[in-house]
């Protein structure tokens, strides 16, 4: 059987696959090469599709089970008690019963850090987007990890982070902040990860640090911890290693979540931007 044909980002971040039709069943052989894909070039784009949430969900779940939200730590959407696998991410979205995210900025994270099991890949799928919408930007965060000098390679090999879930706080109202023990702890329940984990199926070392949340390392003093994760968010901002995604109707995206951060850009509220998300489970990072 023959491979799809695809395109290198000019970075090496990101693959488009060519005369894809992801409504069709998937051969193994495809379902395959697109998981190699993901994990060489951490996204892979399927642009001119024409998808039911069903082909939409028929194509998450050949790269693993579906995210399970538990009620008890809230994630986007669980307030709602929304059951299905499709989320919409959208602005101006009326049509729709529930919508999320608006128009506003939204900062680099990988999804569900704040979790027990984080999820392991997300997709979104493009349904509306008008001129003048924002794009989404990918960094590859293997690449952030070698990137930096062994002396601070060999500091934060062992250290442990705590994600705060934002969805304990009023939506809108976290940024990211180092958290002072002195002034303020957030609430609900914490799940330290690594701070340096490791991808389940390459062996990649990957800085696992988002710059969207209220974070703390365990175990080191806020004048250490603080300064350090300044650093590390200074070099993730000056990462060459990203991709850059302009939306277009019909664009689907995979990306692993593993070993990325996106982030969004807020636009002029007045725009509709209206796309499909389905998350993809994962388990306990090391």
């Amino acid at each position: 059987m023959s491979n799809l044909q695809f395109t290198e980002n000019e970075n090496g971040v990101g693959v488009t696959v060519h005369y894809a039709n992801l409504a069709a069943s998937l051969s193994p052989h495809h379902t395959l090469q697109i998981r190699q894909l993901l994990n060489c070039y951490r996204l892979v784009i399927f642009p001119n599709q024409n998808l039911t949430d069903e082909h939409l969900s028929n194509f998450a779940f050949r790269f693993g089970p579906p995210f399970v939200p538990d009620n008890s730590f809230p994630v986007l959407s669980s307030a709602e008690g929304e059951s299905t696998p499709v989320v919409i991410i959208g602005n101006q979205a009326d049509d729709y019963p529930n919508s999320y995210l608006g128009f506003q900025e939204v900062l680099p994270h990988s999804d569900h850090q704040w979790l027990r099991c984080p999820s392991s890949a997300s997709l979104l799928y493009a349904v509306d987007i008008t001129e003048n919408s924002s794009p989404t930007i990918w960094f590859d965060m293997a690449r952030a990890y070698t990137l930096l000098d062994r002396e601070t390679r060999d500091t934060i090999q062992d250290l442990r982070l705590i994600t705060y879930n934002p969805f304990y706080r009023p939506f809108g109202s976290v940024s990211a902040k180092y958290v002072d023990r002195r002034v303020d702890v957030p609430p609900g329940a914490t799940f330290p990860h690594p701070l340096v984990r490791t991808h389940p199926e390459t062996r990649e070392q990957i800085l696992y640090l988002n710059a969207a949340y209220e974070i703390e390392l365990v175990g080191i003093p806020y004048d250490v911890g603080s300064p350090l994760i300044a650093r590390l968010h200074e070099h993730i901002q000056d990462l060459e290693y990203r991709y850059e995604h302009q939306w277009q109707n019909g664009d689907l995206v995979l990306w692993d979540n593993q070993a990325t951060l996106h982030y969004r850009p807020a636009f002029d509220p007045s725009v509709r931007r209206v796309l499909k998300r389905v998350t993809i489970g994962g388990g306990i990072p090391y």
